[in-house]
């Protein structure tokens, strides 16, 4: 049964383990939801860190909501609704913007990836992205 407490702790051991923010949430809410993905998307959600290859973009974090968004909602047919996933990884998106005020990474770590408060400010952004993705999912 899926779970968000097993999510958030997935995602959480991810971090701890050494994975980025992008991989911790992607991992985190595809465990929590009982998705398995295969290694090739695994990989793929690693240049996402930082900001997309630490250029200090859009928010890795959310950047793995994203992912795990179409993970589940996306399609494999272009026939099939593209705006179920769109209207899911948009209200991910306004809702993270609106609780942490950007979703860029420069304006939420400060260009900051070596102190121990990245870490604590990452963490944060990992557990409360999976909890909001992962609810976003379950409602859709």
């Amino acid at each position: 049964m899926p779970s968000e407490e097993e999510a958030v702790k997935h995602a959480s051991e991810c971090w701890e383990k050494g994975f980025n923010c992008t991989e911790s949430v992607l991992r985190g809410v595809c465990h929590g939801l009982g998705v398995e993905l295969p290694e090739v998307a695994l990989k793929m959600a690693t240049p996402f860190g930082g900001g997309v290859g630490r250029s200090e973009d859009h928010c890795g974090a959310l950047s793995g909501g994203v992912l795990a968004v179409g993970s589940v909602l996306g399609r494999t047919e272009s026939e099939e609704d593209r705006f179920v996933s769109y209207n899911a990884a948009r209200d991910l998106h306004d809702r993270f913007r609106d609780k942490f005020g950007s979703s860029l990474c420069h304006e939420l770590n400060f260009g900051d990836f070596t102190s121990p408060e990245h870490r604590e400010r990452c963490a944060c952004f990992v557990v409360d992205t999976v909890r909001t993705t992962f609810r976003i999912i379950r409602r859709a």
